[in-house]
């Protein structure tokens, strides 16, 4: 019954994101859009290049986190991992995640360090959505006139400012000397789990050198992904600014990172349209359509990878002692 309820769970999430993908760009005028998206002969190629810049300065800030936990982590398999995850994130309509799947890869030739690469693979995401978050405020205060104008802006603006304070306080508290002397987690259940956890966030605090490199990368993706966006402006939007494009899009990403539906399909269209319209621009929604249509390639390696590599990746497995779940 269960297994049932989540498949059907599963459906219904897929048909949400379809369906409301379908609706945002039957009314913008979005398939025009897409005609216009394959017409323009450059820019779709010019944003598979940077989507695969973009998972490059992923897999080599992964490198970096896992060394300073004393693992080591090539490029190549880094990247290889990255773009499996990839595809798992944007074409996959199922529960398994491209995280999930980072993990079980990562995890086949890391004997026993399941919850320490877990750790790192959360670290990585706070320290790219902590990044992202600066941006966003640093772009909107850039551009102060929309923020001002817009109330609505303003607020999402704000909150995200409240979300990267959060995020810094509650890595210093996870990595606070004080709070890991104190065992708190012993009396929890899985406390040996939760042990291991915060035993592998504590190194972090010894390593800070990690922690800034990761950043300094997350920036860099970050800013080509904003190159992604700016590009796909200069065609559907050519009067927008790139200040306003790029902050805006950065928002409009935080939406679509929610899992209400796979990839946010359908969900980071709406907000897209919504937040350019509130900025007096139309057309929103193309630009994270011609991400998605960016993202083709990386999804394709991804996919390439997955299938030539399963075979090599069970059998490491199993000398691993870890059977693929």
């Amino acid at each position: 019954m269960n297994h049932s309820i989540k498949h059907l769970f599963t459906i219904l999430r897929a048909a949400l994101g379809v369906g409301l993908l379908y609706y945002v760009l039957k009314v913008t005028g979005g398939w025009a859009a897409a005609k216009q998206l394959i017409s323009t002969r450059w820019l779709l190629p010019w944003l598979s290049c940077l989507t695969i810049f973009s998972a490059a300065i992923e897999a080599k800030r992964l490198g970096f986190l896992f060394g300073a936990q004393g693992m080591r982590l090539s490029f190549v398999h880094s990247y290889r991992v990255v773009a499996i995850g990839a595809l798992f994130n944007f074409c996959i309509p199922g529960g398994t995640g491209g995280d999930v799947m980072k993990l079980y890869y990562l995890a086949a030739g890391n004997r026993g360090r399941r919850v320490e690469i877990a750790t790192v693979l959360f670290v990585d995401r706070a320290v790219a959505l902590f990044c992202m978050l600066c941006l966003a405020v640093a772009l909107a205060l850039l551009d102060g006139r929309l923020v001002w104008d817009r109330p609505l802006i303003g607020g999402l603006v704000s909150t995200a400012a409240l979300c990267a304070i959060g995020l810094f306080a509650g890595g210093a508290v996870a990595c606070s000397t004080r709070l890991r002397a104190s065992r708190w987690y012993t009396r929890l259940p899985l406390h040996r789990y939760l042990e291991r956890a915060a035993d592998a966030l504590y190194v972090f605090r010894k390593n800070k050198t990690a922690l800034a490199k990761a950043a300094a990368l997350s920036v860099i993706g970050h800013l080509a992904l904003l190159c992604v966006f700016s590009a796909a402006g200069r065609v559907f939007m050519p009067n927008a600014p790139a200040i306003t494009v790029s902050m805006l899009a950065l928002l409009g990403l935080l939406a679509n990172a929610l899992p209400i539906t796979p990839g946010g399909l359908g969900v980071g269209e709406a907000a897209f349209e919504g937040l350019f319209r509130l900025a007096g621009y139309s057309h929103g929604a193309q630009l994270i359509l011609a991400w998605r249509a960016g993202m083709i390639a990386l999804c394709g390696l991804g996919c390439a990878l997955y299938i030539t590599g399963a075979h090599r990746v069970g059998q490491t497995s199993e000398a691993a002692g870890a059977a693929p779940s």
